[in-house]
């Protein structure tokens, strides 16, 4: 079995969010050291940490939390959901430009929908317009499943 996700998926959903609240609690604190906080930052701070938290559920949920190639067959967790999907499901691989979210598509519908997004495992590419390995090995090996 070996590991298709990056390790750092579950947790880098949550990241974001800490950082920002904690700049916010951060800036709270040199305000109440200068005897300047208001209700009013107090509030302001809330709201922005309320819209990021939002922004990133958004745009991180579709992620999956791990994805492990079993040979013949895939195991796709996200949350409480896994599934067992074999290759022969498989369509298009995608990677995104910077390489950080690769994209799988299935033939038939999965618990997860059509496609399931992940953060792959890091690659050391010198060329930044090659492929992603991950991208050709699936393919290549998606397309001998259904022979």
């Amino acid at each position: 079995m070996r590991q298709l996700s990056s390790s750092l998926s579950p947790r880098s959903k949550w990241v974001r969010v800490l950082i920002i609240a904690g700049g916010l609690l951060l800036l709270g604190a040199f305000r109440v050291m200068e005897d300047r906080l208001s209700w009013r930052l107090v509030l302001e701070a809330c709201g922005v940490i309320a819209f990021f938290w939002m922004l990133d559920m958004v745009f991180s949920t579709d992620l999956a939390d791990e994805v492990q190639d079993c040979g013949d067959h895939l195991m796709v967790s996200r949350g409480e959901v896994t599934e067992r999907i074999p290759l022969t499901n498989l369509r298009p691989v995608e990677v995104d430009s910077d390489g950080e979210v690769m994209t799988l598509h299935f033939v038939k519908s999965t618990a997860f929908g059509r496609k399931i997004a992940f953060s792959p495992v890091a690659s050391l590419r010198l060329n930044p317009f090659r492929e992603h390995p991950l991208v050709e090995d699936l393919m290549n090996r998606a397309h001998a499943a259904r022979l």
